[in-house]
């Protein structure tokens, strides 16, 4: 073999082995991305997503920590905090996170009325979320069709700032049981807007670690979009948070 053909063949699996190189190189949305902290109560919470080595969505999420969760109760008040998801989280439809606690619940009083937080997770944005208004009541009526909500959901109303919320009247707690957990799902003007993991602080401290599916629709309006199949959350002892998470994605 000649020098030149030498140099050839090296020249060749040089080419060859950046080629393999750049092949094995993760997405540079691949891993797990964070929002900057904000004040919630009498603590700090973020939101976060975490993307496998293609950058696809394997889990959505806002992190509470113990300075907020514990110092929420009857007496501290309601709450509310509002965050970005990181835009590493543009695979899924959902662009912020709207978390509240609400102190003495919400109506209905007799099913709601228990300390409890709600977790909005919202495909539309901010601005387009706090312009609801309650005269809004003509893109508040044109909603999507029953397709796009999981089977026997119906809407239960307008709320200002919020959306119509969509309720699941198989939830246990309209069965005569103690409200622990349910999952409510939005919409505004012709749009599904949000999906809501609603859970007592109770169950919560109760539980500690929590996942359970999520009832599905038979059709998406982002198709393309990786959307969520379980939902639920997880208390980490030795970091004092408390994760609060949408996972399971799956391409629509």
């Amino acid at each position: 073999m000649t020098i030149q053909s030498v140099s050839k063949a090296l020249a060749a699996f040089f080419v060859l082995s950046l080629g393999l190189m750049a092949c094995d190189k993760d997405d540079p949305w691949a891993g797990t991305f964070v929002s900057e902290q904000e004040t919630f109560g009498f603590g700090k919470a973020h939101t976060y997503v975490t993307n496998d080595k293609d950058g696809n969505p394997i889990e959505i999420g806002v992190i509470m920590n113990a300075d907020a969760f514990d110092n929420f109760t009857e007496m501290s008040g309601d709450a509310e905090v509002s965050i970005d998801y990181p835009e590493e989280a543009g695979k899924t439809p959902f662009k912020h996170q709207f978390m509240g606690f609400a102190a003495h619940g919400h109506e209905p009083l007799t099913i709601y009325g228990l300390p409890h937080f709600d977790l909005h997770f919202y495909t539309s944005t901010e601005a387009e979320r706090t312009a609801i208004t309650p005269f809004d009541t003509v893109k508040a009526a044109l909603m999507p069709s029953a397709d796009y909500f999981p089977a026997a959901y119906f809407p239960a109303g307008l709320v200002p700032q919020m959306g119509v919320h969509w309720i699941d009247p198989t939830s246990p707690e309209f069965g005569g049981a103690t409200f622990t957990q349910t999952f409510i799902w939005g919409s505004f003007d012709n749009k599904v807007t949000f999906l809501e993991p609603m859970i007592t602080k109770q169950f919560i401290a109760d539980t500690h670690d929590f996942e359970t599916d999520i009832k599905l629709p038979a059709k998406y309006d982002q198709p393309g979009k990786y959307y969520p199949t379980k939902q639920g959350f997880a208390h980490d002892h030795e970091k004092g948070e408390y994760r609060f998470f949408l996972s399971g994605f799956v391409k629509r």
